[in-house]
């Protein structure tokens, strides 16, 4: 039986609904809340609610953003090369390295049936309707190595069999100072798959 007021539990059971926080976790951050001044709490909730009402997918390639179209889609238009990801956080890594000047779609997922994620709960449709009307040249394929992100690439293929538009996946291999003894099956075979010339 717990002793914990009823009100922080549910506070509790509200931070162990969130992705990658366990119970140990969401009790601390529960208390933590506690201890802070009514207007910090206040503030945080307030922002919390204030990017549920603003922030919405863009309608052009379903990042998130709280203005009509996202700025990259606005600010790179002409652009021809696109960049296929599984979730709109997945733009981030490749905004901050500065290696991709091209465009953005956000698939929402990958194909995955055991967690009940078919083509359909996905952007398919829109994604090659997108290639046609924009005549995208490069199709840049950055859906992660898990056998879910490879069976929606290959769908994703399948679906732009005769549209022009050159369709690429990003490299896989071994990790910067990864030691090879350490490396799994999969991996050292994609690594070797993909050697280059020195």
């Amino acid at each position: 039986m717990s002793t914990e007021p009823e009100s922080l539990e549910a506070l509790i059971a509200e931070f162990t609904s969130l992705p990658g926080i366990g119970h140990k976790t969401a009790r601390r951050l529960a208390y933590h809340v506690l201890t802070r001044p009514k207007a910090d709490v206040e503030r945080f909730a307030g922002n919390l609610i204030n990017a549920i009402e603003k922030v919405h997918p863009c309608p052009r390639c379903h990042a998130y953003t709280d203005l009509d179209e996202c700025s990259i889609c606005t600010s790179r238009s002409g652009a021809k090369s696109l960049c296929v990801v599984e979730k709109s956080s997945d733009t981030m890594p490749f905004e901050r390295s500065g290696i991709f000047k091209g465009l953005y779609f956000v698939l929402g997922g990958v194909i995955s049936p055991l967690d009940g994620i078919g083509p359909e709960q996905l952007h398919l449709p829109q994604l090659v309707q997108r290639v046609k009307d924009e005549g995208i040249e490069e199709l840049v394929l950055a859906l992660g190595s898990s056998p879910e992100a490879d069976s929606t690439a290959l769908m994703i293929d399948r679906m732009l069999e005769g549209v022009n538009v050159k369709r690429t996946r990003l490299a896989r291999g071994i990790p910067m100072g990864s030691d090879l003894e350490f490396i799994d099956e999969v991996t050292m075979l994609r690594a070797f798959e993909g050697r280059v010339n020195l």
